[in-house]
């Protein structure tokens, strides 16, 4: 129950970084964050998912250590309770931290890039962003009882492609500025010229 639990909350996070992307896409100044803003928000799920585990090994651990059954299943629903507010207030700043000093130095990172490695680091995370979309779509058609192999594929194959092709071919609207600061490339490499 606990792998499914994990997997379903980093997905959750993956699809809401993939909707933070094409909202981030479709604003024009704010384009050039689309990459990271998607970034910092795929980054609470992998987050939340190890303080969740985090939590369960310290509460088995303190059933192991006191000899004592505290952890009912009438307990479950008080978790937060259990592990105390403190713990989650901390955890969730921590990963907020975390995830921003992440996004912060990719943003970075990638306004350093050449043009041409830009648009292929574009396309294969929009590629990736596309796949989230297909899942999410292989799920809701498993949750309606339509369960479609050949259409699923084929709209994966689409939503991937789709979605690699248009950040390959608009890369540099997702790119922003060439940077004023330290930079180790040229401004004509920076815009692929």
């Amino acid at each position: 129950m606990l792998p499914l639990l994990l997997s379903a909350i980093v997905f959750v996070f993956l699809l809401l970084g993939a909707a933070v992307f094409l909202l981030c896409a479709a604003v024009p100044f704010l384009r050039r964050y689309a990459l990271s803003a998607a970034l910092w928000c795929a980054l609470w799920g992998p987050g939340l998912a190890a303080m969740i585990v985090a939590a369960v090994v310290s509460l088995a651990a303190a059933v192991f250590v006191s000899r004592t059954d505290i952890v009912t299943l009438s307990q479950w629903s008080r978790f937060a309770e259990l592990i105390g507010w403190g713990y989650v207030s901390a955890g969730c700043l921590s990963i907020g931290i975390v995830a921003s000093a992440i996004a912060w130095l990719h943003q970075y990172l990638l306004h350093r890039l050449t043009f041409p490695l830009f648009r292929l680091y574009a396309a294969l995370v929009s590629a990736g962003i596309g796949s989230v979309f297909g899942w999410t779509i292989e799920f809701v058609m498993v949750a309606k009882g339509a369960h479609l192999l050949i259409l699923w594929i084929a709209t994966m194959f689409a939503l991937i492609a789709g979605f690699g092709l248009c950040a390959y071919k608009w890369a540099a609207s997702l790119r922003g500025p060439a940077p004023d600061t330290f930079t180790w490339i040229s401004p004509a490499e920076f815009g692929g010229i």
